[in-house]
């Protein structure tokens, strides 16, 4: 009778929450895309686990810390795609953390007299502390979650640090054993560690699915209920961006319009949060979509003369945030348009 691993409980759950994901189109591509990547990651080394602890598969060990050098930075990628305007400087990003993670597989590929654990705990190290620092952004920082989503996004943060941990610290006991003690002890120990894995993440599964589907539920509600100083202030925001156009300037802050408007910039975040469910960069983009969908009906211009006049920089924040919007791309809405 063949009794499969333990750990590929992670496999399957981490596959389950990455098809979810997946299926998110309020989530950009961009953090989907990485998100999901480091989801497939842990199924794949939960998957690798199992072979190598349950069938002694020699190659399992050869490839998995190949995969294990990809974890953290996936992670940080997907979650500082929530953070930024998904332009050329975010691209730029990509290719920089690309770079150590090909170098480390191209290191773990040579053979090296050198253990591969090392590899994959320094890059580890390096991405567990990047990630830790996306905590320190305020609730504005995260331009792409709404705030009725921003806990469960910091608390995924959150849950991402202590698995890293996990792992940085299982690497740190492995190249420590692999100096002093033989592969039979390494083997034991990660026996042990595979379990607390596994329930960790099994853990995690447990809690942050009812997150998500209370989330979901209560999509559109308010946390507190709007005061008459919220009303007041949003009364006087609307105003200024009506007005002045303020939002055409793809440089706009939240400090910015609260210096205009004489008030702490606390008090106008919560007023916006309050009396939209949105933050501030979304408030600001509905001013943008609205902007360009008059400029799509009205004149000639590109979709990218369009996309800049509204104050937008790049064009995939332009086509999501248009998307989220209108419920189309600006070119189906120009065509549309045309045709009626």
């Amino acid at each position: 009778m063949i009794t499969l691993p333990l750990v590929w409980l992670v496999s399957v759950l981490s596959t389950i929450a990455a098809f979810a994901l997946a299926q998110d189109t309020r989530t950009p591509f961009a953090a989907r895309l990485f998100l999901c990547g480091f989801l497939l990651t842990l199924a794949t080394i939960g998957l690798l686990l199992g072979f190598r602890l349950s069938f002694q598969a020699p190659w399992a060990a050869w490839v998995q810390p190949l995969v294990a050098v990809m974890v953290a930075p996936s992670a940080y990628l997907g979650f500082s795609a929530l953070t930024q305007d998904l332009g050329s400087n975010w691209r730029k990003r990509v290719l920089l953390s690309a770079a150590p993670v090909a170098v480390a597989q191209m290191a773990i590929l040579a053979n090296l007299p050198v253990s591969a654990d090392v590899f994959v705990l320094l890059i580890n190290s390096i991405y567990l502390v990047l990630i830790a620092r996306l905590l320190r952004r305020q609730a504005d920082d995260f331009i792409h979650v709404a705030p009725h989503a921003l806990k469960i996004v910091r608390s995924a943060i959150k849950a991402a640090i202590v698995l890293l941990g996990m792992m940085v610290a299982t690497d740190l006991s492995i190249v420590a054993a692999s100096l002093f003690a033989g592969d039979a002890y390494i083997l034991t120990f990660l026996t042990g560690v595979s379990g607390v894995f596994t329930v960790f993440v099994f853990v995690v599964a447990l809690i942050g699915a009812p997150m998500l589907l209370q989330a979901t539920k209560s999509d559109a509600t308010k946390v507190e209920g709007p005061t008459d100083t919220d009303r007041a202030t949003r009364a006087v925001l609307d105003a200024l961006m009506n007005d002045t156009q303020l939002y055409t300037d793809s440089n706009l802050t939240l400090a910015r319009v609260a210096r205009r408007l004489s008030v702490p910039v606390r008090d106008v975040s919560n007023a916006i949060n309050r009396t939209t469910s949105e933050n501030f960069s979304r408030y600001i983009n509905g001013f943008r979509i609205r902007n360009a969908q008059e400029a799509l009906r009205k004149t000639d211009l590109s979709i990218t003369e369009v996309m800049f006049e509204a104050g937008f920089v790049s064009k995939s924040s332009f086509n999501t945030e248009f998307r989220r919007v209108t419920g189309q791309t600006p070119s189906q809405f120009r065509a549309q348009n045309t045709a009626t």
